[in-house]
């Protein structure tokens, strides 16, 4: 969680680094593009044929039963017409705080990329040689992290800020291969081919020597004296090991393999790799080098066709209104495509079929139920009838003590793997959720705590990553997990894009939502996020909402 302010960084298309100069190839493009990648013409360079999304990943079309509501959260806007002063964030990023202090308290972050209206003119430069600007929403940021000149060109090449009216604020892709890097910029021919061997055709399965990698990067000239390999006697070179990604046997031990060993190849060139199933956040698509490139939101360079994208999940969840949709709802969940409906006689306990109805549907429930032969089966207001093993039902807990009259709050039932948000007592929006994995075997327990809490901080998206804890646990990584709100410790509620299992258990710990769940309940949740910000703490002054997890 980005909870300081981090040193400027450079914008790595525009500048480019050192190495790929020393090649004399062309500098990586500043601007992006969404055409097509032209493939080279050496047959013994080409890409490997993009990968194809595991059917897991790929969620079917699903109907939408109500719209995401507007009136109770809203994506917050920038003042309209505005033509004043903008402030645009050109570090890692910059904290803003209720007093031009930076021993003040904390209200919130803007990240790189991120612009905000504030005063046209400082209002103090003690701690910041640049100035304090004033955001029109409130709180006070240091001028020495970014700049009011919008053509900067750390600024015009920058990071493009999240879409937040999207279904999710950045295009996510999933990498499908063991080992594909990332780099600090777009490699030329030469170290495309020394750190992505598979490349090359009948490529022999070997480290790349240090010393190898110097002299490739910055080519000797002719006569020149012996390398440092060369001038070793023969006993004292040492074959360096084989990295994780290439040995036989890497899928088995995956497990094995810590995140701090993902950029033990690390240098000018290599950022890290990354093992399969991680995912980046895409900023940009552009062609070069007869490839197809993404600029990951961290400013680092990844070959498109080492990933693929996965279709985000558009199941939405129920706005309440109080007549046609209101508790209790239910939804069919699972594997299962659809669930069949029946007409039931109570008395004789005989059922008849009466079509069926697809996974993810919201369903209005009477609350009656009835248990025909070992089968219980839940009532729809429209007369059928579906059993009741087949979905989730709401049902939340009892309120909260002290609960104000207007007051947001959020219920979480982990029986039922179901939320129901709430203002005050009266219940607005319901929908499934995937709380953390349970299990008996301690190490792989990762059952989500029950208690109550507020929400502490929110991001607009935040990194999740973590090595596997046990026998069987992968370590897993994705960037910009959107819609983040920390509750307790490292638990969160946040989409999960990542997967269309709601109503299961799947994840480490935390509440996965769908993603326009997620935005939905970001913004409806306490603290308030202004726009331009991506982040926010809880303060006395507006305390995080209330979260009950049962």
């Amino acid at each position: 969680m980005p909870s300081r302010i981090l040193h400027r960084a450079p914008v790595a298309l525009l500048v480019g680094y050192a190495l790929a100069g020393c090649e004399r190839e062309p500098a990586a493009p500043p601007a992006p593009s969404t055409s097509s990648a032209t493939r080279a013409a050496d047959p013994q360079s080409l890409p490997e044929p993009s990968p194809s999304p595991p059917p897991e990943t790929t969620p079917e079309p699903q109907p939408q039963p109500a719209p995401i509501p507007t009136e109770w959260s809203v994506v917050p806007s920038f003042p309209p017409d505005y033509s004043g002063t903008w402030f645009a964030v050109t570090s890692s990023s910059v904290g803003v705080y209720e007093e031009p202090s930076a021993t003040s308290t904390k209200l919130g972050y803007v990240r790189m990329g991120g612009r905000v209206p504030v005063r046209s003119e400082p209002v103090s430069t003690e701690g910041c040689d640049a100035g304090w600007y004033e955001l029109y929403s409130g709180g006070f940021v240091c001028g020495s992290f970014g700049t009011t000149n919008l053509e900067h060109p750390e600024v015009k090449f920058g990071v493009s800020m999240p879409k937040l009216d999207a279904v999710l604020p950045y295009l996510y892709v999933r990498n499908a291969k063991l080992g594909t890097p990332l780099y600090h910029t777009v490699p030329s021919r030469r170290q495309m081919e020394r750190y992505e061997p598979y490349l090359v055709k009948n490529a022999e399965p070997r480290a790349v020597p240090v010393s190898d990698t110097v002299s490739a990067a910055f080519p000797s000239p002719p006569n020149a004296l012996p390398s440092i390999d060369e001038l070793l006697p023969a006993s004292t070179v040492v074959e360096p090991e084989i990295p994780w990604w290439r040995r036989e046997d890497a899928k088995k031990r995956l497990h094995e393999v810590r995140l701090a060993e993902l950029e033990a190849e690390a240098d000018g060139v290599l950022a890290k790799r990354l093992v399969t199933g991680f995912y980046v956040a895409v900023d940009h698509e552009f062609s070069w080098h007869g490839r197809t490139w993404y600029r990951t939101t961290k400013g680092l360079v990844a070959p498109s066709d080492r990933f693929f994208a996965p279709e985000p999940s558009k199941f939405r969840g129920v706005e309440l209104d109080g007549e046609h949709w209101k508790l209790p709802i239910g939804w069919v969940y699972g594997a299962r495509k659809n669930s069949a409906l029946y007409t039931v006689d109570p008395e004789k306990k005989t059922l008849k079929p009466a079509g069926t109805v697809e996974r993810f549907v919201a369903l209005p429930l009477t609350g009656r139920s009835v248990t025909i032969g070992k089968n219980t089966y839940e009532e729809l207001r429209d007369g059928t009838w579906i059993r009741a093993a087949h979905v989730r039902v709401t049902r939340p807990g009892p309120l909260p003590k002290n609960l104000a009259p207007d007051e947001r709050w959020i219920d979480v039932n982990l029986e039922t793997q179901t939320l129901v948000a709430f203002v005050g007592e009266t219940p607005v929006y319901a929908t499934l959720i995937s709380s953390g994995r349970e299990s008996t075997i301690k190490e792989k327990d990762h059952r989500t705590p029950v208690g109550e809490w507020r929400i502490g901080v929110k991001h607009v998206t935040t990194t999740m990553d973590g090595d596997g804890t046990a026998a069987g646990d992968l370590p897993y990584s994705i960037e910009d997990v959107p819609y983040a709100m920390f509750y307790y410790n490292s638990y969160a509620l946040h989409a999960g894009f990542w997967h269309p299992s709601y109503g299961t258990q799947m994840g480490p710990g935390s509440v996965n939502l769908s993603p326009p769940g997620g935005n939905s309940l970001f913004f409806f949740t306490d603290p308030p996020v202004p726009a331009g910000l991506h982040g926010a703490w809880a303060t006395d002054q507006r305390p995080g909402s209330r979260v009950v997890v049962h």
